[in-house]
């Protein structure tokens, strides 16, 4: 996986979560992960710890909106930072 095909994947799953679109999030979230954690040429520049939180973190962001606004800024900043 790219580094531009993973920031377009958590701009989409942004997009999804921000219409409440739950079963599109999750799904879109686990597939993600796994094509992060199995495609041999997957890019390393990334950071690992946050991306791999925000992709699981789904379930709670729904329920806690503390935890959806800290996951949501890191992110929003990571997508405006240069890849």
């Amino acid at each position: 996986m790219l580094i531009e095909e993973l920031r377009f994947a958590l701009s989409a799953i942004l997009s999804e979560e921000e219409a409440s679109n739950w079963e599109a999030v999750e799904a879109l979230s686990e597939r993600t992960y796994v094509r992060l954690t199995t495609e041999e040429d997957t890019s390393q520049a990334y950071p690992h710890e946050d991306v791999i939180g925000y992709l699981a973190g789904f379930t709670r962001r729904r329920s806690d909106p503390g935890f959806a606004e800290h996951q949501h800024r890191w992110l929003a900043g990571y997508l405006r930072s240069d890849p």
